[in-house]
């Protein structure tokens, strides 16, 4: 029987099962609620290695100490102080989590939020290297946080671009405005710079819309997975 010819991009699937799709994927982000060890087991077996979402800057709405009277709309989530204990013991006690049930890494989302909060900064930075400690060799990815640069360089395995080429709005799927597309070919430029492998993540719902993504991505030699905007198609 012939092997199923692995993609180098990384996925994200943001829902649950669908793991005969997933074992086209060398990695794959997946939400720690949607898989159980058994299932993640069947896709380390297939060379499929499990990564775990993890958010550092954001938070559901359940009311937490550690939240700031400030929310990002888009997704109906609560800006978090980093730096807050309880925050940082949540956050490591999650990735505990995930190792113990087999993920092999995580990926980790809103640190972007430092553009807002320029003073988090090095809290983050100090999380992120706490999550380091605990992974150990395990993979470690982040979602553009440029603004922690050049020290994020040294505790991740790589940075994802989102929205490199496309994105959504509350008015549906665009091609980034020119001034967006040089912005994030810049930072591609400067994390090409540093040891690290880089991925596109883009947003389509028309193929003349998906083809452009994946088209530019390839252009400047970054694997990218396309996707929904709630990252449920795979």
């Amino acid at each position: 029987m012939f092997g199923i010819c692995k993609s180098k991009a990384l996925a994200f699937y943001y829902g649950r099962g669908r793991l005969s799709r997933l074992y086209r994927y060398a990695k794959v982000v997946l939400q720690t609620w949607a898989y159980t060890p058994q299932e993640l087991q069947i896709l380390r077996s297939r060379q499929t290695l499990p990564l775990a979402y993890l958010s550092l800057g954001e938070d559901q709405l359940v009311p937490s100490p550690w939240h700031r009277n400030a929310r990002n709309l888009d997704w109906n989530t609560v800006y978090v102080d980093p730096s807050h204990p309880d925050w940082v013991r949540s956050r490591l006690d999650e990735a505990r989590r995930a190792v113990e049930m087999g993920f092999e890494g995580l990926f980790l989302d809103t640190l972007d939020t430092v553009t807002l909060y320029p003073q988090d900064r090095g809290a983050l930075l100090e999380l992120i290297t706490q999550l380091r400690q605990l992974l150990g060799s395990r993979l470690l990815y982040a979602n553009r946080g440029f603004h922690l640069l050049p020290e994020l360089s040294g505790l991740v395995n790589g940075v994802v671009l989102e929205s490199f080429s496309t994105t959504w709005t509350p008015w549906g799927y665009r091609v980034l405005p020119a001034h967006e597309l040089e912005y994030n070919l810049s930072h591609l430029f400067r994390l090409q710079g540093y040891a690290l492998e880089i991925y596109a993540l883009d947003y389509a719902d028309q193929f003349w819309l998906e083809g452009y993504a994946r088209l530019r991505a390839m252009y400047y030699g970054l694997p990218t997975f396309v996707s929904n905007r709630d990252l449920t198609r795979i």
